[in-house]
């Protein structure tokens, strides 16, 4: 279970216990199970997404290391 997730159920707990001082009604109570799915499909998709991304910032990063050339300490250092 996500963090997203924990936060969804603890809203729900929260508004079913009337401790939630949101002046809007949340659109999970009482919702249909299919729309419950769909939003908990949403939130997956997301984090995945998140995680794709990071996943290709990294690799970028790693590849943009491997292409610099070579510094003068380094060159130095492989002479000697």
């Amino acid at each position: 279970m996500t963090k997203r997730h924990l936060v969804v159920v603890f809203l729900l707990l929260a508004a079913s216990t009337g401790t939630a001082s949101h002046p809007y009604a949340d659109p999970l109570i009482n919702a249909s199970t299919t729309f419950q799915h769909r939003v908990m499909q949403m939130t997956s998709l997301e984090a995945e997404t998140k995680r794709w991304e990071r996943n290709m910032a990294i690799a970028a990063a790693a590849a943009a290391r491997l292409k610099r050339k070579p510094t003068a300490s380094t060159a130095a250092a492989k002479d000697s």
